[in-house]
């Protein structure tokens, strides 16, 4: 005889690592969303090229508030996922500089801006979330599993009613 799922959902979702906070909560905490190649770094700000808008509308190029004291891991030409605050330029990073994500080429581009539209199309709806945080588990790349797993121990965490599923669904695939 198994687990009971309230047993396994304690073994498999058991408290976030710092630093990694569910997927929703950063994107609730954010008016742009986007997809930039970075042009230059300054002392106090980062010049951005927009490739890709997934939420709000910020201008093709524009500038991000930059912390010389805890500054995001960006160089010249990187590309990046920013979510950010602020009506408009100059913005504010919405994540902590360990949460910025870098996009290695186009693959990892494509797959977190579908990731990102599943989301914002999703996010009132926590059940409808279930199935897109596993498939980031399944589908990676690696960024993408660490953060859909923590995404999903929140999720099981505030939504009781989640927790059963979240623990099948998890037992199911190891």
């Amino acid at each position: 005889m198994g687990l009971p799922a309230e047993a396994l959902a304690q073994l498999a979702l058991h408290p976030l690592p710092p630093g990694l906070r569910p997927f929703h909560e950063r994107l609730d905490q954010a008016e742009v969303a986007a997809v930039v190649r970075v042009e230059q770094i300054d002392e106090g700000r980062i010049r951005v090229r927009c490739e890709a808008a997934l939420l709000g509308a910020p201008p093709e190029h524009f500038e991000v508030k930059r912390s010389p004291l805890t500054p995001p891991p960006l160089a010249t030409g990187d590309r990046a996922l920013l979510l950010l605050r602020g009506d408009r330029p100059p913005y504010v990073f919405a994540d902590l500089p360990s949460e910025v994500i870098r996009l290695s080429d186009d693959a990892m581009a494509a797959r977190w801006q579908e990731a990102v539209h599943d989301v914002i199309a999703l996010r009132s709806d926590p059940g409808a979330l279930v199935p897109v945080y596993l498939d980031w588990i399944d589908g990676g790349p690696e960024t993408l599993r660490e953060i859909g797993a923590s995404s999903l121990r929140d999720l099981a965490a505030t939504h009781a009613t989640l927790r059963d599923e979240i623990a099948r669904e998890l037992e199911r695939r190891r």
